[in-house]
């Protein structure tokens, strides 16, 4: 057991102060009591003390008692080849946790009062002066108001027999559904007049090429309102990747009139019947959205001003209608004086 000496007298009173409301010391402030006492040097680390006292501690616990603190101090002598007196001795003379903050620097309008000005002078505004308004109550009434703040006044409370009412029950209305109405777009479709043969549609559809490709035949299927149940757009998908080359991604004349037998066989019709429907369509159909009616766009009897007269000209030539009429494009030196 340690020896007694003079500072040894102090040490339970300085445990005690790290301890703080507790009895027992954690690793967080033995530490910082080893650091406060500047033992911490190359020979003693951080480190070391860490784990001076996982070594002191019981197994499951995670603070030390005052006998445990005592043999810490023991293993922090031997570990700075000290005497254990001497450490003892130093901590006993300590005088509690150091609490180090920062300090402000010094500011001549707060710390000179003398340098103050308006009420700050007079020593401040006051919150105690009953003869001066301190307090919104004293300028707001408080008492009751109907809904639009109009102070009511007070009548003597009546209390009337619950008996004496009837209460009816109402039935809210029902809320009615709003129905949004959309405008639809009006749509113009460009129909082709009916073709003479199966080649004529195929160089409409191709735009005079001698190939079409998958997109392009999977549009002449819609124009020609060949999709229906038995016919679905997936259907076209694999009747052309059928008849088309291996390595080829658009189909000739040829495997288009072989699709058209595929196109039969799906539809359970025959291959006239099919082309019979194809010339009555004759081509592509092309669909586009038509802009609603703008009367100052197209009745030009609303125009104003140039646009009134037939709007402005460009072939003017007694005006100018061009930089070129105003600048001076002959030749000069870097400087802009004519040659």
């Amino acid at each position: 057991m340690v020896e007694a000496n003079a500072g040894a007298a102090n040490l339970t009173q300085v445990f005690k102060t790290y301890c703080g409301k507790e009895t027992t010391l954690d690793g967080k402030s033995f530490a910082k009591l080893v650091k406060d006492n500047k033992l911490i040097d190359k020979k003693l680390t951080a480190t070391d003390v860490d784990l001076i006292f996982a070594k002191v501690k019981d197994k499951a616990a995670r603070r030390i008692t005052f006998a445990q603190f005592q043999k810490g101090l023991e293993h922090v002598a031997t570990k700075k080849g000290t005497d254990v007196a001497a450490v003892i001795e130093k901590v006993g003379a300590s005088k509690g946790p150091v609490l180090a903050g920062t300090k402000a620097q010094a500011n001549k309008f707060h710390d000179d009062k003398s340098l103050y000005t308006g009420v700050h002078a007079k020593g401040g505004p006051s919150t105690v002066d009953t003869d001066k308004i301190s307090d919104l109550s004293q300028i707001a009434n408080r008492g009751d108001a109907d809904v639009r703040g109009t102070a009511l006044e007070e009548h003597e409370e009546v209390k009337a027999d619950p008996q004496q009412f009837v209460v009816e029950e109402t039935k809210a209305a029902p809320k009615k559904a709003v129905v949004k109405k959309t405008v639809p777009k009006k749509t113009e479709e460009s129909k082709a007049a009916p073709a003479d043969s199966i080649d004529e549609v195929f160089k409409k559809f191709s735009a005079g090429a001698k190939e079409i490709d998958g997109k392009t035949f999977a549009k002449f299927a819609k124009d020609t309102k060949l999709i229906n149940k038995a016919l679905t757009t997936t259907d076209i998908d694999l009747i052309f990747a059928k008849v088309k080359a291996k390595t080829s991604r658009k189909i000739t004349f040829a495997e288009f009139k072989s699709a058209l037998e595929l196109i039969a066989v799906k539809r359970k019709e025959t291959k006239e019947e099919t082309i019979e429907k194809i010339l009555s369509t004759g081509g592509p159909v092309f669909a586009g959205t038509k802009a609603q009616a703008n009367k100052f766009h197209d009745d030009k009897s609303l125009y104003t001003g140039v646009h009134g007269k037939g709007g402005p000209s460009t072939v003017d030539t007694d005006k100018i209608t061009d930089l070129s009429q105003i600048a001076d494009r002959t030749g000069s030196d870097v400087r802009g004086i004519k040659k």
